[in-house]
This record gives structure tokens, sequence and C-alpha cells, in this order.
């Protein structure tokens, strides 16, 4: 991929949270859903975070606003799906659901996101160095042992984190979409500037 591309997804914030939730719930899930009847709720819900994330990079990287409009809406929709599946388990758990402004989701966002601790927790922009890799064990506070059930107290952190991350991603991908529907009703999709140019080049060449 170009180099310039690549510089343009990574600096985007809705790639840095979508990459967040990615590497907690390719972490998380795997150990939440452990029996073998859980195979597919497993790979459904690590598939849509992988779809989330990478149609993030794909849309923009595209020169065709209408395929880049494609990508980001396919996007949201992975992001839809997987943020249903956290809130049912907080549901199915009877677990209760953080307000946005809770001071536990202030203190991860200074953790994980490397927020100063004067910045609003919401929307808001994670530092542009925050902590490589979040791991499940980091938004935590403790080392967790591998292969043992999780207590209800995790599930309630880790599950509210990765809502509040994944909400905060949907927020900022639709000002993205909304962005690039309105650059496409000013200036017009890549095919019709490319014929434009084709025509002015054409008629500079009969002058």
């Amino acid at each position: 991929m170009n180099n310039k591309y690549t510089a343009g997804y990574k600096s985007l914030i809705s790639y840095k949270l979508a990459q967040i939730a990615f590497d907690l719930t390719w972490e998380f899930v795997p150990q939440y859903y452990y029996r073998f009847e859980d195979n597919r709720q497993r790979d459904q819900m690590k598939q849509a975070m992988r779809s989330t994330k990478q149609n993030i990079v794909e849309g923009s990287s595209e020169r065709s606003l209408s395929s880049k409009l494609k990508l980001y809406d396919v996007a949201k929709s992975s992001l839809n799906e997987i943020l249903e599946d956290f809130e049912d388990i907080l549901r199915l758990e009877k677990i209760s659901r953080w307000m946005k402004n809770d001071m536990r989701l202030t203190k991860l966002h200074q953790i994980i996101e490397g927020y100063p601790v004067s910045v609003p927790s919401y929307p808001s922009v994670p530092s542009s160095n925050p902590p490589p890799f979040p791991s499940v064990s980091l938004v935590l506070g403790t080392r967790r042992t591998r292969g043992t059930r999780w207590a209800r107290d995790e599930v309630e952190i880790i599950v509210n984190y990765l809502i509040d991350v994944l909400t905060r991603c949907g927020y900022l991908l639709d000002k993205q979409i909304n962005a690039v529907e309105e650059k496409h009703r000013t200036k017009g999709g890549y095919r019709e500037n490319l014929l434009k140019k084709r025509l002015d080049y054409k008629y500079t060449e009969k002058r």
C-alpha cells in the first residue's frame, strides 16, 4: 500500500479507536466464549471487529468517493453488529451499562488512550502516542491468568469499555461518511472528475 495512504488511515481517530477495540476483542472474546458450542459466536464477533477496522483502512485509501462511502458503510454496519453483541453480554449477565461520563471510563481513557487528566472524556481524541497494543490486563489494572473463568466485575469493566470505544468510533465514522457525502455532492465523484479532465484536455488540444 502507498505510504501516503498508510499514513492517512493511521492518522484517523476512528481507525485508532477501532484498533484498540480490535486488540481487546481478539483477546477477550475467545476467553469469554470458551465452550465448543460458542465457536460460531466467537468467529462472528472477531470477524465483525476485523471488518470494522479493515474497511476503515480500505475506505480511507479509496480514490472513488462512492467506493469510499460503501466501505465506510460496511465498517459502520460491522461496528453496529459487534456493539449489539457486547450489549447482549451486559443484558444477559444483568450488568449495568456505564454512562458516557462515568469516572471509571474517564480513568480508562487516561490509562489506555493516553489522555491527560484535564481532557473531557467524550467524544474525544486519543493521544497521538497512546500505549501500544492495549491488553485486557491493562484495562483491568491487574495481570489475568489465561484460561480462568471471567469474574463478573472483570466482564463489567471490559465490556463497558469496549462499548464506549465502539460508540465513539461509530460517532466519528458517521462524521467521515457525512463529509464524503458532502464532498460527492459539491465536487462530484472520481469518475466524473476524470471525465471532466479528459474533456478539458481534448478541448485544449483542439485549440
